[in-house]
């Protein structure tokens, strides 16, 4: 039987190829393999460690990094020369990743070093030198798909941020932080494709978390500047959708304060019987007080408003939007409950039946509510109460004092102890409403030590409560699918078992 030529020269290049893959597969399975027992052997050291490994001067600092980096950068050049022959751009592609990664670390050194020591300090001058050879690299829309170099860039954008945003100009801003993103983007981006990337980026980003509200002049700037019709596509209709859904209740203004109006979403009953009043369902999101989106709780309260409640969202402020810290997102979630308590006749609101709801932050702002008495905004009236007539707590937090997690919020306190103040842990008393405490025990986010003390302290007390563990659930409970069955089956029972179902 003849062979073609053609045929044969096909089946070479074929045969080639396919042991090309072949030792191209093998060799990426045990470079990947090498890489992923030294990340682990990494994060064992480095996550656990970061508040002593930031606390140290900037020579040992950045002896403990290059440390670190150096195993990674060794399997790199281990597997050099075979991926020469293979395919030559993967290794300095992973070293150029490696070095960013680790260059994200050093930028973020002033920063987390003041957070864990109170000492402000800057990188030294060669430091510095070296970091700012990155900057062309800023312009390289080649480089937008390397998640490294994305991550090193964000990082640098929150510290220039964070300067930026202290100019007078953001001084009435409602959306502090965006206005500083996009005043800074111009100054770093010239390459028309990056600049537009990043643009999208901060946009899209807010709007998913943090909400459209005072947004139409900057999506309108953008939709009209923008070159790029996938992003003109995707924003537009992200802020049409969020329009919309701002449309089928009522937003009142709960406070004004410090030039804000901050919001309060109120979802009637379809049909009211003047003759009884309506128990309420009142949501606080998430968002470790630093984001935060009124609308991650629209659907719930639509649910509850065609049961019978009335369902209710607050807006209250936030680090990464208003440039504030727990402190003022804890007067606003009492202002708020006092709010309801004022306007009970005009919504028909049952004020014995005031129900708050929370997740994480939003958890503890709703402890805060009932516990943190002597934290309220001077414009109150506090001849109505902050207090809730039930707790519904989902993998909340519990101590705002000790935990290294949160040292941000005390660095400008003169008094760090004042974090006691709004610290749940730190304020329990008797004659507490009834609460309900879900946590999972795989929590990466808020330790589940810190939820078992808190219900070890509330039983001693005598409070009426219930705390459930989750086994091996992680921190977003209500949203993960393996536990969120449960935890919706938990807050069921125990609204019923005080006459709300």
């Amino acid at each position: 039987m003849r062979i073609h030529l053609t045929t044969l020269f096909f089946l070479l290049v074929f045969t080639c190829f396919g042991q090309y893959k072949q030792n191209t597969d093998s060799l990426r399975k045990a470079y990947d393999a090498d890489m992923g027992i030294l990340s682990g052997a990494f994060a064992k050291v480095y996550y656990p460690n970061r508040p002593e490994i930031y606390s140290l001067s900037e020579p040992l600092f950045l002896k403990k990094i290059d440390s670190l980096q150096q195993p990674f950068m060794k399997t790199t050049n281990k597997y050099a020369v075979n991926f020469q022959k293979l395919d030559k751009n993967f290794i300095p592609k992973e070293r150029r990743e490696i070095e960013y990664f680790f260059d994200r670390i050093i930028q973020d050194y002033p920063y987390f070093h003041e957070n864990h020591t109170g000492n402000k300090v800057r990188l030294s001058n060669s430091v510095q030198k070296k970091l700012d050879k990155h900057l062309p690299d800023f312009n390289n829309p080649t480089l937008l798909s390397i998640r490294d170099v994305k991550g090193y860039i964000e990082g640098f954008l929150r510290h220039k941020s964070s300067d930026e945003v202290k100019k007078d100009i953001y001084k009435n801003s409602d959306n502090k932080r965006l206005d500083a993103y996009l005043n800074l983007i111009p100054k770093y981006f010239t390459n028309q494709e990056c600049k537009e990337y990043w643009q999208y980026h901060y946009l899209y980003d807010h709007m998913d978390e943090w909400g459209t509200k005072n947004l139409d002049g900057i999506v309108s700037t953008f939709l009209s500047s923008c070159k790029n019709e996938a992003y003109k596509k995707t924003i537009d209709s992200m802020y049409r959708e969020s329009a919309n859904a701002r449309k089928d209740h009522l937003i009142k203004t709960y406070k004004t304060v410090d030039g804000y109006n901050l919001d309060i979403h109120i979802f009637l009953p379809d049909s009211i019987d003047k003759t009884k009043k309506s128990p309420v369902m009142v949501y606080f999101s998430g968002g470790s007080w630093t984001k935060g989106n009124p609308e991650w709780a629209f659907y719930n309260c639509n649910s509850y408003a065609k049961k019978g409640w009335v369902g209710v969202s607050v807006e209250y402020r936030l680090a990464d939007r208003h440039e504030t810290t727990p402190f003022e997102a804890v007067k606003d979630a009492r202002s708020a409950i006092r709010w309801l308590r004022m306007n009970a006749d005009t919504y028909n609101i049952d004020t014995t039946r005031i129900v708050v709801s929370g997740n994480s932050a939003g958890g503890h702002l709703v402890l805060t509510t009932a516990l943190a008495n002597d934290w309220n905004e001077d414009s109150d009236n506090l001849n109505y109460s902050a207090t809730p007539n039930l707790l519904l707590v989902n993998a909340g937090v519990y101590s705002l004092y000790s935990e290294r997690s949160t040292d941000w919020i005390t660095r400008d306190l003169a008094d760090k102890s004042l974090a006691k103040k709004i610290s749940p842990i730190h304020l329990l008393r008797t004659g507490i409403p009834p609460m309900l405490i879900i946590h999972g025990t795989n929590d990466q986010s808020v330790d589940y030590g810190s939820a078992k003390a808190f219900a070890v302290e509330m039983k001693k007390l005598g409070n009426d409560f219930e705390f459930h563990t989750l086994e091996g659930a992680p921190h977003a409970i209500w949203f993960d699918r393996r536990f969120s069955g449960k935890v919706s089956d938990l807050r069921k029972a125990f609204l019923k078992k005080y006459g709300y179902e």
